[in-house]
């Protein structure tokens, strides 16, 4: 009797774990089945990365799954997009300009059905935007910055979408910003290498700075030889001081001064004596330069008279100068010769 209740308890065992089991599996399969779902539309020009099951938030919470994908899509679907882009837009203070697609591309391609629970406060200016969970995380879609103003979303609602920049998009915008970095890096980095080349160049073994600074080493070495103690200038600059220093002691410099100007007082004294002299030597050269025969025959010079000056008369104004009786030429040995 005992194993029957227990036999009959581990059935009734198995049975509600199947149960559990098999309601646990509807629920997730079909969400819809015990609590109400409503299906947004939600176009974007970009559904990649995107999944089937993907979450659907609203400010960070889940309230839904991604259902379908479909792309791309027609026209007329594209233009109910575009108007569901601009009504939001145009209920904002200050609207932002949507994002202008390419000249001759749709700017809508993709559209995702999604299911959300419909007591979700899901309004209808709601942002639907496209985001990844993470840095490395899987894509999910989030409502954000709905007004109550606006009105609930109604089953069927269209949004449009937005794809927030992803690690991919961050770093295509990165290189376009840093690729005339790197450009002007590189230009910099050759600068560099030609510096370095032309500092090389200066500091080879035989280069001019090289040569030069060897020159100066030299220079410094005999500039340092020239001062030291027991140098020759030193020795010289010592003997300079010592002279200057007996000089000063002894006032040799105001007597030899006294000296010199005695020197030069006897020295002007005795050129006053000789200038008679010098007279006689001029008269002399004159003399042999002239009439050298003088030199044999001296009685024949003969020495300009001095004529008496008339004097004056009465009555005029002139007064007559004195003039000297030209010297009469006196005849050389050969005339006297032929003469006789």
């Amino acid at each position: 009797m005992q194993l029957q209740k227990n036999e009959i308890m581990t059935g009734l065992l198995v049975i509600g774990t199947i149960a559990v089991v098999a309601f646990l599996l509807v629920l997730l399969g079909a969400p819809g089945l015990f609590r109400p779902l409503v299906t947004y539309k939600i176009y974007f020009d970009n559904a990649a990365g995107i999944k089937e099951g993907a979450p659907v938030m609203l400010a960070g919470r889940k309230i839904g799954q991604v259902q379908k994908l479909f792309s791309p899509v027609s026209s007329e679907e594209q233009k109910k997009a575009e108007e569901a882009d601009a009504a939001p837009r145009s209920n904002e203070p200050n609207p932002s300009p949507s994002p202008s697609a390419t000249p001759g591309k749709p700017r809508f391609e993709a559209r995702v059905e999604v299911q959300v629970d419909k007591s979700a406060r899901v309004y209808r200016d709601a942002r639907a935007r496209l985001m990844q969970l993470g840095l490395l995380g899987d894509m999910a879609i989030d409502f954000t910055q709905g007004t109550e103003g606006s009105g609930r979303a109604k089953d069927g609602e269209i949004f449009a979408g937005e794809r927030t920049p992803d690690l991919g998009d961050a770093a295509a915008k990165m290189l376009e910003v840093i690729k005339p970095v790197a450009a002007e890096a590189t230009n910099t980095m050759k600068d560099l290498q030609q510096t370095a080349q032309n500092l090389n160049r200066l500091t080879d073994e035989n280069s001019e700075l090289t040569l030069a600074l060897g020159q100066f080493k030299t220079f410094g070495q005999h500039l340092s030889d020239l001062t030291a103690p027991d140098s020759a200038l030193t020795h010289s600059l010592t003997n300079i001081e010592k002279i200057s220093t007996s000089l000063t002691e002894n006032d040799n410099i105001k007597v030899t001064l006294q000296n010199l100007r005695s020197s030069s007082e006897k020295l002007k004294v005795a050129t006053t004596e000789l200038q008679p002299a010098g007279e006689n030597i001029k008269q002399f050269s004159e003399t042999i330069k002239t009439q050298p025969w003088r030199l044999i025959w001296p009685s024949t010079k003969k020495y300009a008279e001095a004529s008496p000056t008339p004097a004056p008369r009465q009555g005029t104004s002139t007064v007559r100068k004195s003039a000297r009786a030209k010297p009469r030429r006196t005849a050389t040995p050969t005339e006297r010769t032929s003469s006789r």
